[in-house]
């Protein structure tokens, strides 16, 4: 597991019908609702630097839509505030939609226009028409915050009210219906497992099957060794590299290496050389540049490349040559940075092993200073150490582990494990990412970053308020530094709210991005940061090792890096408006990736929970709303909701400022971190929610 800092979804608000478009408040500007006048709601920075240019401002959004019609527009662009869509102007949008829109000061929009729709199919549950015959029906599509009508006009395929049916959507520019569905296939009255994975593929148009002349391109490559693939790369064989992955890996996309050097440390590690093998402009680029990442499902994964590069040539496998980008770090005894190198190099990995196997040998090993690999572990500790000293904020949220028979039925949904050797390769992708980034910023080149900029002051008050309703006490002095924040999170270790608290603080985050343009990223606490360390699997890391070429390639021995040739101007602009662009698309798909792999979790709870409708377990209360409480179970790992209906023949109120439900006759209160005992009682697989009852609601 590589290191990672991703935002969740916008909280739904309830802005007021409106047939303009206005902005959500922004960090310095005050609390305003969406029903003021125009002029009011658009104070923020967004529109003062609107007003000073005095003309049009075309900016890329992606479409956040709620299932009562309005919309907000999330700027790729983050220093502008997210934009409210009316129902009237959303009426055409759907949710994931990325457009491009244009403004005029001081905020009319002259024009959305939709440039990728990310629904491509749909499935869900077939209504037909009241009239019946040749008036057709409708598919309703849904999920947590958004609900879709979608037009289904005569089919040749015979159709029953109530089956579930799979749709190709066909959007229109005029006409009744925004948009219509062409029936595809019809599954019956129930949806079988085995089309979980093309339903999300499909929403989220994701393909799993690369083309027939990219694995051909692929499968013409080779390594030789010795050869031409030798030139101009240092031998590094004689390293003891080691790869540590998970059980199920199969591609190995680094390989590290510690060993002592005076009173410090020298960390080594190799990245596979993507890059040599997939040359920019090739088919196998085109198509790594639309997929951006691999998407990583329960049943299986997308590959951003064909496996014969993915899991094998690319893959850092013991024993075989392999080419690689390497980075040599220095530290001193303390874990601080002294010295990088960067090169191109070939590698020969001793050994695959497993987080669990690293685990359990340190374990035995501690004390054992001759052991080869407690050079490792005494680097990551220090590294660790001097991370949290400067304030990297560390959020350690469970993640599901699921298991799923090959039909796609699921039986098992668990807390996935993380010991040490997690960590330890965490921590050493993280040096790697800020040691190459120092590297490039000196050699004035330029480059992909992977930036997160600081939250609003606004988003944190709201987070203190929250926090104070659970009674826990958070004053930041109107400071934003990382070590704020990540003392916050210890602190917030062993609370009742912990869950709530974390989740609510990470949303209060803004989303890490790419960029062409050096920033910092506020979750590492980091100066500059880059995605260096997986371009098997995410296409910016691919670029950033090609860039790396180019500078390793631009200087001669004999010039050394005093001697390092710069780009011509234009060409430099070029690349820079190039790199712009790639890290817009990245971004995007990166985000894209991300919410269809929590959506085919969430699919898989459902299903699970399907099978246990009856049940009691255990669970604990994480949050808390006028309608009801989220629950979270730890075995299985699964988060349900009890509506307030359900609480038997009491009435319970919602009492916002102690983040309470009480009940008006029995006075019982429900309060987050209270361990409850529940009774699983729906698994709606069209909304994709898991609904409980209180197992003693009677009492």
């Amino acid at each position: 597991m590589k290191p990672h800092l991703q935002s969740h979804s916008k909280t739904e608000g309830k802005p007021q019908r409106s047939s303009q478009l206005g902005f959500k408040k922004h960090s310095d500007s005050k609390l305003e609702d969406h029903n003021h006048s125009p002029s009011k709601r658009v104070r923020n920075r967004a529109s003062q630097r609107w007003k000073a240019k005095q003309k049009t401002v075309c900016l890329k959004a992606t479409v956040d839509k709620n299932r009562k019609g309005f919309a907000f527009l999330v700027f790729e662009d983050s220093s502008y505030s997210d934009a409210f869509v009316s129902p009237e102007q959303a009426q055409s949008l759907f949710p994931g939609d990325r457009v491009e829109v244009v403004f005029r000061p001081p905020g009319a929009v002259l024009r959305i226009k939709v440039i990728e729709h990310a629904l491509k199919e749909v499935v869900g549950k077939y209504t037909a028409h009241p009239r019946g015959g040749d008036f057709g029906g409708w598919v309703i599509f849904e999920k947590k915050k958004a609900r879709e009508e979608i037009y289904i006009p005569h089919s040749d395929i015979p159709l029953t009210d109530g089956h579930w049916i799979r749709v190709e959507l066909e959007f229109k520019s005029s006409g009744p219906h925004p948009v219509i569905g062409q029936v595809i296939e019809s599954y019956g009255v129930n949806l079988p497992p085995s089309a979980d994975l093309s339903m999300v593929a499909a929403e989220y148009s994701l393909s799993q099957a690369h083309s027939t002349v990219a694995i051909a391109e692929a499968q013409s490559k080779t390594l030789e060794v010795p050869g031409s693939d030798l030139e101009g790369r240092e031998d590094l064989r004689h390293v003891p590299f080691i790869t540590i992955d998970g059980v199920t890996a199969r591609d190995f996309d680094d390989a590290v290496y510690v060993e002592h050097k005076g009173s410090g440390f020298l960390l080594w590690v190799a990245i596979a050389d993507v890059s040599h093998y997939v040359e920019e402009g090739s088919v196998l680029d085109q198509e790594a540049y639309a997929r951006g990442t691999s998407v990583y499902f329960p049943e299986k994964a997308f590959h951003m490349l064909p496996r014969e590069l993915s899991e094998n040539l690319c893959s850092l496998k013991p024993n075989e040559p392999r080419l690689a980008m390497v980075a040599k770090i220095e530290f001193d005894s303390s874990g601080m940075r002294t010295g990088v190198q960067v090169v191109e190099g070939v590698i020969q990995s001793r050994r695959r092993a497993t987080y669990e196997e690293i685990y359990a040998e340190w374990q035995a090993h501690q004390s054992d200073l001759c052991w080869e690999y407690q050079a490792h572990f005494a680097l990551y500790q220090l590294l660790k150490r001097l991370r949290s000293e400067r304030g990297s904020i560390d959020f350690e949220f469970p993640e599901a582990e699921v298991l799923v028979a090959p039909t796609g039925e699921v039986y098992s949904i668990s807390v996935r494990p993380r010991v040490d050797s997690h960590r330890l390769i965490e921590e050493f992708m993280i040096a790697a990412n800020e040691a190459v980034t120092a590297w490039m910023i000196e050699r004035r080149w330029p480059f992909v970053y992977r930036i997160h900029e600081e939250p609003s002051l606004q988003s944190l008050e709201k987070f203190k308020t929250l926090a104070a309703s659970v009674g826990m006490r958070v004053d930041f002095n109107k400071s934003r530094a990382p070590k704020v924040l990540a003392d916050l999170v210890r602190k917030l270790e062993g609370h009742p709210a912990q869950a709530l608290l974390s989740n609510s603080l990470l949303r209060s985050m803004k989303q890490a991005v790419y960029s062409s343009t050096h920033g910092i990223h506020y979750g590492l606490a980091s100066e500059g940061y880059t995605h260096f360390t997986s371009p098997i699997r995410r296409y910016p890391d691919l670029v950033v090792h090609r860039l790396i070429r180019m500078v390793l390639r631009s200087s001669t021995k004999s010039e050394g890096q005093a001697g390092l040739k710069s780009l011509p101007h234009r060409q430099r602009e070029e690349l820079e408006m190039k790199l712009a662009e790639t890290c817009e698309h990245c971004s995007y798909r990166e985000r894209l990736a991300a919410e269809a792999e929590r959506e085919s979790i969430r699919i898989k709870q459902v299903r699970l929970m399907q099978t246990l409708i009856g049940r009691e377990f255990l669970g604990r209360i994480n949050g808390v709303s006028p309608g009801g409480a989220y629950v979270q179970m730890s075995e299985p790992y699964v988060e349900g909701f009890i509506p307030v209906e359900s609480l038997g023949d009491d009435f319970f109120e919602f009492i916002e400022d102690k983040m309470i439900l009480l009940g008006r006759r029995s006075r019982r209160v429900l309060r987050i971190g209270e361990e409850i005992k529940i009774q699983v009682v729906r698994a709606d697989l069209e909304r994709r929610q898991v609904e409980f009852a209180l197992a003693d609601s009677k009492n």
